[in-house]
């Protein structure tokens, strides 16, 4: 148990630990919850993306794979909520399930209704691939409910109001897991950005500068990822079937083994597998642009960028991770490495 304090200028005191051990009998393997959303199929279908479904499915299927070896879990139970399933009230529905909340509605959607409270030997990983945008201060994830029949392209101020009014605020992604007492949680965003679509005020890209979700991985001890999408994000997912983010973590991080570097163990823990994704989809990002050049394309990652005559001088987007910098008595293992299988 650990108990901490603020005074009155927000300053942090020190961690106060204790240890308890309990009894022999107590002892059980939990279960590894792994909350996988993917849109890509929106009520309004000139919002529909390519790869997020794709990229769901091959991040549960990947992390489920990856545990049964380790053994610290006695069941790996994967819980899809894809395309028409993603609607607000079912996304967040399903994680208020999770905290054991009384008041959390029926889920009749499929695998939700397998869905239970976490106990503290569980964990729970949190997947988002969609649309997303930044607001002010605000992160909101778009679900396929997303509140807007008009064109896109003539989206004004009244439509994306109404966009954010059926989008899923960090505010309210916080509130809903403030109660999960599962001992590891960890959380995905790959959210595309909309492009001119969703253009907000600062020419930020998703929740890249997101404050409530950092505050929500030092409160709960959560690991948080997130990544906006490129620009050009369908020109370079056709060749990979994914977007960058879940390449790097799946195809490459995981399958390939290489995201176990610090230190090069056989192990990869949390930490070391989203460092990996953060270096990595930038360093994808400049190969893309060098390989565009020889084929006489002109890629950008940062809308307006392809108007830039040197490639060089175009800038490339870097996930970011949330963590707390404390290292944790029993950090969440990933998966074990050996070599590389076939993709």
């Amino acid at each position: 148990m650990t108990a901490y304090a603020f005074n009155n200028d927000n300053v942090k005191s020190k961690d106060a630990n204790l240890l308890l051990t309990g009894s022999e009998s107590l002892k059980r393997a939990g279960t590894a919850w792994v909350i996988a959303v993917g849109v890509n199929e929106y009520a309004n279908s000139q919002y529909n993306l390519k790869y997020a479904v794709a990229d769901a499915q091959s991040f549960a299927q990947e992390v489920s794979r990856e545990q049964a070896p380790l053994g610290r879990f006695e069941h790996v139970e994967v819980v899809p909520v894809l395309n028409d399933q993603a609607t607000k009230e079912n996304i967040l529905a399903a994680l208020r399930r999770l905290t054991g909340a009384t008041d959390a509605p029926t889920l009749k959607a499929g695998p939700l209704d397998r869905l239970r409270r976490a106990e503290p030997e569980d964990a729970v990983i949190i997947y988002f691939a969609g649309h997303g945008t930044a607001q002010g201060q605000r992160f909101y994830l778009i679900p396929h409910d997303l509140g807007y029949t008009g064109d896109r392209n003539a989206l004004d101020e009244n439509g994306l109001k109404a966009i954010i009014s059926h989008s899923i605020s960090d505010q309210e992604l916080e509130d809903a897991v403030e109660g999960l007492a599962a001992s590891s949680l960890l959380m995905v965003i790959d959210a595309c950005n909309s492009g001119q679509a969703l253009e907000a005020e600062e020419k930020r890209r998703g929740p890249m500068n997101s404050k409530g979700l950092a505050q929500l991985a030092y409160e709960k001890g959560m690991y948080i990822l997130t990544a906006a999408q490129s620009y050009q994000a369908a020109l370079e997912a056709a060749q990979l079937g994914h977007g960058l983010l879940t390449y790097a973590l799946v195809e490459e991080g995981l399958k390939s083994g290489a995201a176990d570097v610090e230190p090069k163990d056989g192990v990869v823990n949390a930490r070391e597998w989203l460092d990996f994704a953060t270096e990595r989809v930038p360093q994808m990002q400049e190969e893309k642009m060098k390989q565009s050049r020889g084929l006489g394309l002109n890629i950008a990652f940062t809308e307006g960028e392809q108007k830039i005559a040197d490639p060089e001088k175009r800038s490339v987007q870097r996930p970011r991770v949330f963590y707390r910098r404390e290292m944790e008595a029993d950090p969440l293992v990933v998966a074990k490495t050996s070599a590389p299988r076939n993709k």
